[in-house]
């Protein structure tokens, strides 16, 4: 989704995470860049508009119950998630 969106510069992190070990991986799922504020990939990946972006907002609703579950979260991951549900509900 992000390659098909151009999304480049979130493409290099995430493959360095994938390409690296264990904890490469743990600090990507708990990163600011993709769960913090401005800048992030929950923030703005996709830009635009809302039907570009809910599919990937789904996705990260999905990871973030996954990540709660384990206990492996940013301090935003659950403030996201919660976010990207209600907007599912709504519709919005």
């Amino acid at each position: 989704m992000l390659e098909s969106g151009h999304e480049h510069i979130y493409l290099e992190d995430l493959d360095a995470a994938l390409l690296g070990d264990e904890s490469a991986l743990s600090a990507f799922l708990t990163s600011n860049t993709l769960w913090g504020g401005a800048g992030s990939i929950a923030d703005q990946a996709l830009g635009g508009s809302r039907e570009t972006r809910r599919p990937l907002e789904q996705l990260l609703a999905e990871l973030g119950r996954e990540q709660i579950r384990l206990g492996h979260t940013n301090p935003r991951t659950e403030a996201w998630t919660s976010v990207f549900d209600q907007w599912h509900t709504q519709n919005i």
